[in-house]
């Protein structure tokens, strides 16, 4: 069984993300829809498993506090990054909402619920039950999940998405497994990531440079 499960994750957050990676120019307009294919079939076999707590996809009563707290861990650090941004990559600060606005919105919208959702799923909400055999201490998980959620982001290839993606996996991880909550992690992630967007970093989380 625990070779079965080794094998598992490795074709599904090492060799499926590479396959996709060499054939990025190909594949790169289908991201969302394998995004949303592989979190359908993880959803799928987390609520038929009867050993998954069906309440951690929601969790509202143990995760409101940690939303709080995700919330006050935000806005000083996103203070931070803008004023990075903001001295490091002036031409690319508010670019997108300034000079592609409609595309901007628009990931607004459609970033939260096509991509943000099916990762915190994968990532998160999957990967911490389903491998708890094979690593068995939140640590280990966690430390295997944020190695993986930024390996996944080299698809976009470029250093900082990877960087950005292995901070985000960790701080996402650490409040998933303090929450317990998927609703609280996708709301902290999509709030990251819209924030990143509009800052002028959404070149380097996109696949427009690659495809």
């Amino acid at each position: 069984m625990q070779t079965i499960r080794w094998l598992e994750l490795f074709s599904l957050f090492i060799v499926l993300p590479l396959l996709f990676l060499a054939g990025v120019k190909h594949f790169g307009p289908y991201l969302l829809v394998l995004l949303a294919g592989v979190g359908g079939v993880c959803l799928w076999l987390l609520v038929s498993d009867r050993t998954f707590k069906r309440v951690r996809l929601w969790n509202w009563q143990e995760g409101k506090p940690h939303l709080k707290a995700s919330l006050r861990l935000f806005l000083p650090w996103a203070l931070a990054t803008a004023a990075i941004v903001y001295f490091w990559l002036p031409e690319s600060f508010l670019q997108w909402p300034a000079e592609q606005t409609s595309l901007w919105l628009l990931t607004l919208l459609l970033y939260p619920l096509f991509s943000v959702i099916p990762q915190e799923i994968i990532y998160r909400t999957f990967f911490f039950h389903r491998y708890k055999s094979i690593l068995p201490t939140h640590s280990l998980r966690l430390g295997a999940s944020t190695f993986l959620f930024g390996f996944a982001h080299a698809i976009y290839g470029n250093w900082l998405a990877v960087a950005l993606s292995a901070v985000g996996g960790a701080m996402f991880g650490v409040r998933y497994l303090q929450s317990r909550s998927t609703a609280v992690v996708v709301i902290e992630h999509s709030l990251w990531g819209c924030f990143l967007f509009t800052i002028g970093l959404g070149s380097y989380l996109s696949l427009q440079h690659c495809v």
